[in-house]
């Protein structure tokens, strides 16, 4: 018995090795993407996607979404109407390498106008 158990235990042992992750592979696809604040929770902000390899852009979560492409810049105006995080999602041709990006304005639940130091896009496939 002692035999049949250390050749269970390698073969367990080779199973579990042969489940490690795999790193992402590169393609086409849907990123999630979140407005990070020092601040907290955020009223509206206005983001620059830059590149031609940026696709649709949809709402997730209660952000409401608006875009406008051209001349390898998507502008992006994202609200929160009573303050919250701040999130869309965009069609993108490589998940692997997000688009570069700029945080042009935000605004605080109260609308006021932030200072843009400590913001950032976190982009999740």
């Amino acid at each position: 018995m002692t035999l049949r158990r250390i050749a269970l235990t390698l073969f367990m042992a080779a199973a579990a090795s042969g489940c490690t992750d795999q790193a992402p592979v590169s393609g086409p696809g849907t990123m999630t993407v979140t407005l990070r604040s020092p601040n907290g929770d955020e009223g509206a902000a206005l983001v620059s996607l830059l590149g031609n390899d940026v696709g649709a852009v949809s709402a997730s979560g209660v952000t409401e979404v608006h875009s406008l492409a051209g001349n390898s810049v998507t502008r992006i105006v994202l609200i929160d109407q009573s303050g919250g995080e701040l999130m869309f999602r965009v069609a993108v041709a490589d998940t692997t390498n997000p688009p570069g990006w700029v945080i042009d304005e935000v605004a605080g639940p109260d609308d006021a106008t932030r200072i843009l130091t400590g913001y950032t896009l976190d982009f999740r496939r």
